[in-house]
């Protein structure tokens, strides 16, 4: 190890012992030491170093994992699930207007039921996201099924048509007697990562959730959290 006392006397080229100058072994006329600390005859190459490698590393002995925990954490943010309001007004006017008229549905084209509303997250900005978990809570038993769109509305309101809903649809349900939520893990993971592909390409993506099971959009709140890449 770096700085350990030699175990027989050093000697330069031409066999003279270090500190043999002073007559004395290991000590100078006074039997003083260096300002570092060492003995007068240590050479100065072994004082000055340090005992171990440890210390340049700070102690761990890792230099690549310290410099890991120095690393930034992705940021994470929680997009929440919002209740569109006048999207969901106008689909069930829809409804009323063929009911009044007598009228069919197009070919294919998904009518808004009373126990379904609509819901939108935002994306803003924030096009390269992979998503990390749901957060989704009801204040009282029940289920809840939220089903993707691929369908970008315009001012007209385009009519939603079941070919333009994503599967698979994340389920999540509260029982009785129970604080905890449940899901269809493995198909919210599955939905969650296609919602991360679908915000490189949208600004707004739509969701058609059910309601069942005696809960309605008060009793519900509900997010995506993403990392941003």
């Amino acid at each position: 190890m770096w700085g350990c006392l030699p175990s027989c006397p050093l000697h330069f080229e031409d066999g003279v012992g270090l500190g043999r100058a002073s007559g004395k072994e290991g000590r100078d006329e006074e039997g003083g030491e260096r300002g570092d600390g060492a003995p007068l005859w240590w050479p100065l190459a072994l004082a000055v170093r340090p005992r171990s490698t440890r210390l340049l590393d700070g102690g761990g002995g890792n230099s690549k994992g310290a410099m890991a925990e120095d690393e930034p954490k992705p940021t994470q943010l929680d997009m929440p699930l919002v209740l569109d309001e006048d999207l969901t007004k106008q689909m069930r006017l829809r409804v009323e207007s063929l009911q009044q008229r007598g009228g069919k549905r197009q070919d294919g084209e998904k009518l808004l039921q009373p126990a379904k509303s609509m819901y939108r997250i935002d994306f803003i900005q924030q096009q390269r996201l992979q998503s990390e978990r749901w957060d989704v809570v009801l204040d009282k038993p029940g289920r809840v099924t939220v089903t993707g769109t691929s369908q970008i509305w315009t001012p007209d309101l385009t009519n939603l048509m079941t070919r333009q809903l994503l599967d698979p649809a994340a389920i999540f349900w509260r029982k009785e007697d129970s604080e905890a939520m449940d899901c269809n893990e493995a198909d919210a993971l599955e939905f969650g990562e296609r919602l991360s592909e679908l915000a490189k390409i949208l600004k707004v993506m739509y969701f058609l959730i059910t309601f069942s099971e005696g809960v309605e959009p008060a009793n519900l709140k509900a997010s995506v959290v993403f990392s941003q890449l």
